[in-house]
């Protein structure tokens, strides 16, 4: 459990990124995050070939690190390149949203999971993180919504929010900051298509 508070502490203190693309231009936003996820995997990248990074790499990290980290890239690695492909493939107001899914959503699923998780998959999840995993995801859908109506509509909000929470919860291969973060701004977008932001929902 502490290596888990752990983890998701960065997951939480990630939210500071989607803010700061709310409040900045578009190409401004994209200029700051494109280079720190290059910056980011060369890093990572350096540690697998250069053994001085390795050992500072995992001095620092080593308790956080999952087992299949160690051999590939890290999970802030793959939020940080979720993150740059989510400001370059959507709109700003999806973008932070799928963001937050992610920050914000995983992080709940994940820690109420390991307090309450009671009811669980044949793969590890519990279906009490996955409901509070949702929660959150709808929460930040609807304050979206609200923040942006011009641009999200509810609908395609509330249907973000649950593609981002399945895709958390489903035993998925690849990184699950890169399935939330992606898969909930694609869902978004999908979601706009049904639910265009003139519609009540």
């Amino acid at each position: 459990m502490k290596r888990e508070l752990a983890r998701k502490a960065i997951h939480v203190s990630s939210t500071a990124v989607p803010l700061l693309v709310w409040l900045l231009p578009r190409p401004v936003a994209i200029s700051l995050l494109v280079p720190v996820a290059l910056l980011a995997l060369a890093i990572d990248l350096a540690r697998h070939r250069i053994r001085p990074f390795r050992y500072h790499f995992l001095r620092h990290t080593r308790t956080m690190l999952r087992h299949h980290e160690r051999h590939g890239l890290a999970g802030a690695t793959w939020m940080a390149l979720a993150y740059a492909a989510a400001l370059l493939l959507f709109p700003k107001p999806v973008a932070v949203a799928a963001m937050l899914f992610n920050g914000l959503g995983d992080a709940a699923a994940a820690l109420a999971g390991k307090r309450w998780g009671r009811h669980r998959t044949g793969w590890g999840k519990s279906w009490e993180g996955f409901a509070a995993g949702l929660a959150v995801d709808v929460g930040v859908g609807v304050a979206m919504w609200m923040l942006a109506p011009s641009a999200v509509s509810l609908g395609a909000a509330l249907l973000g929010a649950a593609v981002a929470a399945a895709i958390e919860f489903a035993p998925l291969p690849l990184d699950d900051n890169v399935r939330v973060t992606l898969g909930g701004g694609a869902g978004i977008m999908l979601g706009l298509t049904l639910f265009p932001p003139s519609n009540i929902l």
